[in-house]
């Protein structure tokens, strides 16, 4: 991951990055204290990895995955398993004129999971071995045994939810392949009233309103996947092997598997930051690649130490305040007197509805609406000079 880095990322690139920033913003718009599951999830579709949320039942887990795929050129495929599920359920009913006529045992796999770029699969451990056996190689090779055939498998990242992990060491083997953990709380009492002004709880929602456009092609989250080869991980190399022989060091269970793909996290949340090489804090995203629950303070605490990220929610509003007005800066620099009046009326737009989110998410914050504004006043100064 350190061959020949530019001295920053293609236009196309930062585009793409900067659009799953914005479907991020968009979806978060339909809840409450869901911040920090849309950024791993912007991490996990840059890494092409996997995502597992654990919780209880009616957090929102299903609608909120469900409108981050939709903005991603598609809807998801979305699946309840239980102990009955059948495979056909996940990877298509058998193709009974083929099997009759004597060609081949296959699936008919348009519009399944084999097809999907995006898949939330809710009650994942309660599912049997054959389609756990059959998920190992979706998930890891990205190709199905469809009878004879391999075929090649889209798919971006897979998220699995669950109430707690399994104790069955067979169903821990396959947990592993999701890099990222995420335990999600129902929403504090202390925010019931933010809650209920969404005017409608997340559960509830109908997955994938109000984000059926496609905010990213895959195509270029395949490229972002790919450019993360190019990312310069030097500065941090050390100071990763540090964390990985500290964690060990106290018992934390790491497969080799996760301290190798650990690196695929940090360039990509370097690539979110738009940097070509990365620094301490984009280690963040390895406060949630642990494997037992019981070590994630050890794993979040020993990570904090290295990024300098403040213990606190991200979640909570001063925090989100910071956020949209660091967005809207970066906005600003995207523009200069030389850009075209068509690119500064987009970031001006951008910049307006950052305005509109600063003031339904945190209403009163006149310090960062007077920010915005600046930006916005020194942007619109822009079109004067053309």
């Amino acid at each position: 991951m350190t061959t020949a880095p530019a001295a920053t990322w293609s236009e196309e690139d930062l585009s793409a990055v900067r659009r799953l920033k914005a479907l991020g913003r968009s979806v978060e718009q339909h809840f409450v204290g869901r911040r920090l599951a849309l950024d791993l999830l912007e991490v996990a579709v840059i890494a092409h990895e996997h995502v597992l949320l654990l919780g209880p039942p009616g957090t929102g887990k299903t609608d909120l995955v469900s409108r981050f795929a939709a903005g991603l050129g598609g809807r998801p495929f979305v699946r309840l398993l239980t102990r009955f599920t059948e495979p056909a359920e996940l990877f298509g009913p058998l193709d009974v004129p083929a099997f009759q006529s004597g060609a081949q045992y296959r699936f008919r796999t348009e519009g399944m999971l084999p097809t999907a770029q995006v898949a939330f699969l809710d009650e994942i451990f309660q599912s049997g071995s054959p389609i756990l056996n059959t998920l190992l190689t979706v998930m890891n090779e990205r190709v199905f045994h469809n009878g004879h055939a391999v075929e090649s498998v889209p798919l971006i990242t897979l998220v699995g939810a669950a109430n707690s992990l399994p104790q069955d060491p067979s169903l821990l083997a396959f947990a592993d392949r999701f890099l990222l953990r995420l335990t999600i709380p129902p929403v504090a009492a202390d925010r019931l009233d933010e809650l209920l002004a969404k005017g409608s709880a997340p559960a509830r929602g109908t997955p994938g309103d109000g984000e059926a456009h496609s905010w990213v092609e895959p195509a270029a989250l395949g490229r972002l996947g790919r450019q993360l080869a190019h990312a310069d991980l030097d500065a941090v190399t050390p100071e990763y092997a540090e964390l990985v022989r500290e964690l060990l060091g106290q018992g934390v269970t790491l497969s080799d598997r996760r301290i190798i793909r650990g690196r695929r996290l940090v360039a990509a949340a370097a690539l979110r930051a738009e940097r070509v090489r990365a620094e301490p804090a984009d280690l963040w995203p390895l406060e949630h690649f642990w494997s037992d629950p019981a070590h994630a303070t050890v794993v979040r605490e020993a990570v904090r130490r290295r990024t300098g990220r403040p213990d606190e929610d991200p979640d909570e509003p001063a925090r989100a305040a910071r956020r949209l007005v660091s967005e809207a800066r970066i906005l600003r620099r995207q523009v200069d007197a030389a850009a075209p009046p068509a690119a500064v009326e987009r970031v001006l737009r951008q910049l307006n509805s950052l305005r509109l989110e600063l003031r339904r998410a945190i209403p009163g914050n006149q310090e960062g609406e007077r920010e915005v504004a600046r930006i916005i006043d020194e942007t619109l100064k822009l079109l004067d000079q053309g």
